[in-house]
């Protein structure tokens, strides 16, 4: 969808500035664009109160808005619990600064990657035995690199084990409209009746993925907090957006004919396009993956090409398809558990996912025959 963003951001609307663009502006985000973000998630996500433009703090992208909430929550040493495996950046945008620890809650193959969240009870239980502040849970819905979406019921099993602890719940959306199963509806946070404790609830969402411009570096918290806020808006001061960025974004989400009822639908149809022809061609090469409804990419076993089954090896076959021309991210950059696994994008140009999945089957005939000949 970039060539037609591209147009869209490219129309005489979205780069037409004024004088009050000249200016300082609301560091924490301009009102035109915090007006749009909270009319656009409000009318997808349908809250049963509108969302508050008040409640949102506009930052330069995800990263720094996990980063920003770190610094406002956490002491050093506190602890963050995520689910195993993840983004791996969670680890550093909860570390750099704050010098938080994040602790896994490891999910493993062994139950098809399942959260439950008697675990989380049971983690959060152990972590405070040894003395320890455990600080804040953090959920990736939906899920980087599972592919899949949480479903209401155990986001708020989540929320209510965490209440009990007094523990923040971060809810990043970042791949919220990137939904390619038309039998899955996601559920988001913020179209919640109510919450376990909403002042201890965060969502961030942002424009990099649903919008395919990472390069605008928008991203967005909301929380009901006022503590939350008045720390967020203080550090926005260094996380600031340009105001011409702000202001073609702001554009582009206000356009309900070419937003919700042209760009959206027609990226995750193109998405669920991609994603049954990546996956039928790896099926094809012997690699098994998860089944996913949401994201931009596939999470991929690729155990069968390994001898013996270690994180060596699996380094090993990531070096090898990059020297084949072909790049995936190896399963332990994402902290999993089992080695072999691999998350393989798909959300890329049709001639760029045939090219790429040509090299990656060029590189596992060879690489399969030499592995298993030699051991």
């Amino acid at each position: 969808m970039e060539e037609e963003v591209l147009a869209r951001i490219n129309m005489p609307d979205a780069l037409t500035l004024t004088a009050r663009h000249q200016y300082y502006s609301d560091p924490s985000g301009i009102l035109e664009l915090r007006k749009a973000i909270a009319n656009f998630l409000t009318r997808h996500h349908k809250p049963s109160k509108s969302i508050n433009p008040d409640n949102l703090v506009v930052m330069n992208g995800i990263t720094a808005c996990l980063d920003a909430l770190s610094h406002t929550l956490c002491d050093p040493n506190d602890v963050v619990i995520t689910p195993t495996p993840v983004y791996g950046r969670i680890y550093t945008d909860f570390y750099d600064r704050s010098a938080a620890t994040v602790v896994p809650l490891v999910c493993t193959q062994e139950d098809d990657f399942a959260l439950h969240t008697e675990e989380l009870k049971k983690l959060i239980k152990n972590v405070e035995n040894k003395g320890r502040c455990v600080r804040a849970c953090v959920i990736l819905n939906p899920h980087n690199p599972l592919g899949h979406i949480y479903s209401s019921s155990q986001l708020r099993n989540i929320m209510e084990i965490c209440a009990q602890h007094e523990v923040h719940v971060i809810i990043d959306e970042i791949y919220a409209f990137s939904i390619h199963d038309k039998d899955q509806t996601f559920n988001s946070v913020l179209g919640f009746e109510s919450l376990p404790d909403a002042h201890r609830t965060h969502v961030a969402w942002g424009f990099s993925k649903d919008f395919s411009i990472p390069g605008f570096r928008l991203g967005v918290i909301h929380s009901l907090n006022p503590w939350v806020l008045s720390c967020l808006r203080t550090l926005s001061h260094y996380h600031s957006c340009p105001q011409l960025t702000q202001h073609a974004a702001a554009t582009i989400i206000n356009d309900i004919e070419w937003c919700d009822d042209f760009y959206i639908p027609t990226n995750q149809q193109r998405l669920y396009t991609a994603y049954h022809k990546a996956r039928q061609r790896l099926q094809a090469m012997g690699v098994v993956t998860k089944k996913a409804t949401a994201g931009l990419f596939l999470w991929a076993n690729m155990q069968a090409f390994l001898q013996p089954c270690t994180k060596d090896r699996e380094m090993a076959l990531f070096m090898a398809l990059v020297k084949g021309g072909v790049c995936i991210l190896p399963g332990q950059k994402m902290h999993c558990a089992n080695p072999g696994w691999f998350r393989i994008m798909f959300a890329v140009p049709e001639e760029t996912l045939d090219k790429g999945l040509s090299r990656m089957e060029a590189v596992l005939s060879v690489w399969k025959t030499t592995e298993f000949t030699s051991s």
